[in-house]
């Protein structure tokens, strides 16, 4: 299992502030935040909205990965929906943080 350093990866996220890649406001900035107190299991597509009408699917998935791979963690995308549906996505950070 690959591991790293907290304080290291805590200066490639800095990295990516300042390039403007990845925005303090986002979900995946509060993604990687829960990397940081030990989280590993994420899903990244949900629904948004008030009812089964007025209701939308927010797929974070991409974003989430290219921010993972910049920040050189392992991770592997899995789908646990019995049909395979959307909101079945789920993402393991294999990458230990220490």
């Amino acid at each position: 299992m690959k591991t790293t350093n907290k304080t290291s990866l805590v200066k490639r996220i800095e990295k990516l502030i300042v390039s403007k890649e990845l925005k303090k406001n986002s979900l995946v900035y509060g993604w990687v935040n829960q990397i940081l107190n030990g989280e590993t299991e994420f899903r990244p597509v949900f629904t948004q909205g008030s009812s089964y009408k007025y209701s939308s699917l927010v797929d974070k998935t991409l974003e989430f990965e290219t921010i993972l791979r910049k920040l050189k963690l392992s991770f592997s995308t899995s789908n646990d929906a019995p049909r395979g549906g959307k909101t079945g996505v789920r993402i393991d950070v294999l990458t230990k943080v220490k």
